[in-house]
């Protein structure tokens, strides 16, 4: 009993029981810091994010046809990002492997779904210039410059950053951009020079519906509150940036069917056979929407419910940005360009850099990809390599903790051993958990290797506590004894982590979820476990002196 309450006034012990006890929670799902899991509801391993080794899906190896660079890969990353996320296909890794290949995997994947990629990858997405609503430059006219002369980030001597990137326009291009942005300059007197918007898939033969009210409320919204590099009007109606600068006609809907059939036939006759509908059932109903669509339009519920008006008109116009015109073309043809912009950081100013590379780019991939490989795990068999890694950790721990038994004979050695070694089994899992980390094979492999690194640290501080109970060492107290047996374990740690960190920074693929789960283990030992244990085994040892 004294032991017991020499151990519950520990600070190391109780640090290891509170981890165990959110690791838990986080595990089952009670706390949820994922928002994938959140709708998995409680249970064992609710918490957790599978890779496709165990939740099955597909992993696809794209070649790029030539050597990049890590500039342009990083480009050619963004772009497939950019697609995936465009056509709904949120939260899917895309890594990049080397300076040829791009990883893309896919858990619990439909054949729908592969077929959507592999068609992503064959589509050239449709980028545009617009200038008040007129077309100034489209991608096929544009190549980005993707040295690092290319695009920069400067100081603005106030505290606040600018960048560029430059591009350059074939003669068609050149000629069509100079005349659209003649006069939409006015000058350092005036500075209300027009936005040049720059679309991706901007919708075709597409219109809107919406009711009086929200049409209403659209024509007197002109800006997006008080972040101006957010702004998206430059003075204009939210209104006039859908129907003028975008091209996309609303219609309204004031309460008569009739009416609102009747405007779509209207539309159907200039060509348009598809509509984004703005709102949810209770303005407007999904009975007029099936009439809408029971005349041969392509009928979208796309409603603004909490968005803000700015980011949802982003959303279904296809709008990414809106650089300010900043010289004056006096119809020449402009060959040469930059986009420019201004930020708070240096680092929001390189984000900015790369954001537009990606959308300047998206009308073409740097580099073609074709799916070089292609490999498949059903969720069936997934589910099985799952609880075959379970089974085989549990008999790791177990053979492990025979072994010890066998060596000092003492069982109240071995099941501090058991205890702390399954306690770092769950602290990594509910870090894990809680950063959204997927667990695949690499990542129970790291697991494996850090909990046996964890037995060896284990090892280390039992000899030198018996060591201490010598005719040779009695000068050296169980405490001085653990004390040098954590230099010992500090120094493996580092070596392990240092061998890690090159495998997590400059590695893709399998490789990192084994480093992740390795270092985080070996951290979780350092700082948790191996202290808590060390403190059980010199309280167990005190009257054995």
């Amino acid at each position: 009993m004294d032991h017991l309450k020499n151990l519950s006034r520990s600070i190391r012990v109780w640090v290891l029981i509170v981890a165990l006890l959110f690791s838990i929670l986080l595990i089952c799902n009670v706390i949820s810091f994922n928002d994938r899991n959140k709708d998995n509801g409680w249970g064992l391993g609710n918490g957790l994010s599978y890779g496709i080794d165990f939740a099955g899906g597909t992993e696809l190896w794209l070649k790029l046809e030539h050597n990049v660079s890590s500039e342009v890969m990083t480009i050619e990353k963004g772009v497939l990002e950019n697609r995936l996320n465009q056509f709904g296909l949120k939260d899917i890794p895309v890594s990049v492997y080397g300076d040829q290949y791009i990883i893309i995997q896919l858990s619990n994947a439909s054949m729908t779904d592969i077929q959507k990629i592999e068609d992503i990858l064959k589509q050239q997405a449709h980028f545009e210039e617009r200038i008040d609503g007129e077309l100034a430059v489209q991608g096929s006219e544009i190549s980005v410059d993707l040295s690092s002369q290319g695009s920069g980030v400067y100081s603005t001597g106030n505290g606040g950053y600018g960048w560029y990137v430059g591009l350059k326009l074939d003669s068609d291009g050149a000629c069509r951009f100079g005349r659209v942005a003649q006069g939409k300059f006015y000058g350092a007197d005036n500075p209300k020079n027009r936005p040049v918007d720059l679309f991706i898939d901007r919708p075709q033969n597409t219109t809107i519906l919406m009711s009086s009210k929200l049409y209403g409320l659209m024509g007197n919204t002109t800006s997006a509150g008080q972040d101006n590099s957010k702004d998206i009007y430059y003075g204009d109606s939210a209104r006039k940036v859908i129907e003028n600068r975008s091209g996309i006609p609303i219609i309204v809907y004031a309460g008569d069917d009739n009416q609102t059939l009747a405007d779509y036939r209207s539309y159907l006759g200039k060509g348009y056979t598809k509509t984004i509908i703005a709102e949810d059932e209770s303005k407007i109903s999904e009975r007029l929407k099936n009439m809408v669509q029971d005349l041969g339009v392509d009928a979208q519920r796309t409603d603004i419910s909490n968005s803000s008006i700015d980011t949802w008109i982003m959303e279904v116009t296809g709008l990414k940005t809106t650089p300010r015109l900043n010289f004056d073309t006096k119809g020449d043809c402009v060959y040469s360009a930059q986009i420019t912009g201004g930020s708070s950081s240096q680092d929001a100013a390189d984000k900015e850099i790369l954001q537009n590379r990606v959308w300047l780019t998206s009308g073409n991939l740097p580099e073609k990809a074709y799916v070089d490989s292609k490999s498949t795990i059903p969720a069936s068999l997934g589910a099985q390599f799952l609880r075959y890694s379970l089974l085989t950790g549990i008999i790791g721990v177990l053979s492990v903790s025979l072994v010890i038994f066998l060596r000092y004979r003492k069982f109240f050695i071995v099941a501090p051993v058991i205890i702390t070694g399954f306690s770092e089994i769950i602290i990594v899992l509910g870090l894990a958990a809680m950063i959204g980390w997927e667990i695949d094979l690499p990542a129970i492999a790291g697991i494996i290797a850090a909990v046996g690194t964890g037995v060896d640290n284990q090892i280390v501080i039992t000899d030198e506590t018996l060591a201490s109970k010598g005719q040779a060492r009695k000068s050296a107290s169980v405490a001085e004894r653990i004390r040098r047996a954590f230099f010992i374990i500090f120094t493996s740690a580092a070596t392990i982590v240092a061998v890690m960190l090159p495998l997590m920074t400059f590695v893709a693929g399998m490789l990192k979820g084994f480093a992740l789960t390795t270092m985080l283990g070996v951290l979780i030992g350092v700082f948790i476990t191996r202290p808590a244990y060390a403190k059980i085994i010199e309280e167990l040892l005190k009257d054995k002196e």
